[in-house]
């Protein structure tokens, strides 16, 4: 079934790995998002510097870091970028045990760690965030 949506909301994603990039931006696009794509923090901060391209929220996966590097470059991302201070950031967890699965823990302001149990959570998050549905 093909769903199609007018959200507006853009959203930033930072998904180094190869393999999981090209399925979390189908299904990003598939639930109506438009997805804006980056390799690392070096390739967001160049693509989004003084509001080149403008962005709602940005979601970063985890891999190889820990939750207060990845927090502190979305941060940095939101800072360059010139967007709004309240654009929210979700950092896709990469290891957790089964007591945090399922959850969404906000760790700062609008800044969230979003322990996976699957793809419906990402999107209900998402929703809530952006105000789309």
């Amino acid at each position: 079934m093909h769903q199609t949506t007018t959200n507006t909301a853009r959203i930033l994603v930072l998904e180094p790995d190869d393999n999981a990039r090209p399925m979390l931006k189908h299904n990003l696009q598939a639930w109506g998002w438009q997805v804006m794509m980056a390799l690392d923090a070096e390739d967001a901060i160049q693509r989004t510097q003084g509001g080149q391209d403008c962005f709602d929220l940005i979601l970063i996966n985890q891999m190889n870091q820990t939750i207060d590097e990845c927090r502190a470059i979305g941060q940095q991302i939101r800072q360059n970028s010139g967007v709004d201070s309240r654009a929210p950031i979700i950092i896709m967890a990469e290891r957790y045990g089964a007591d945090l699965e399922g959850q969404d823990i906000e760790i700062g302001d609008h800044e969230y760690v979003s322990y996976l149990e699957d793809g419906q959570q990402l999107k209900r998050l998402l929703q809530r965030l952006c105000s789309v549905y």
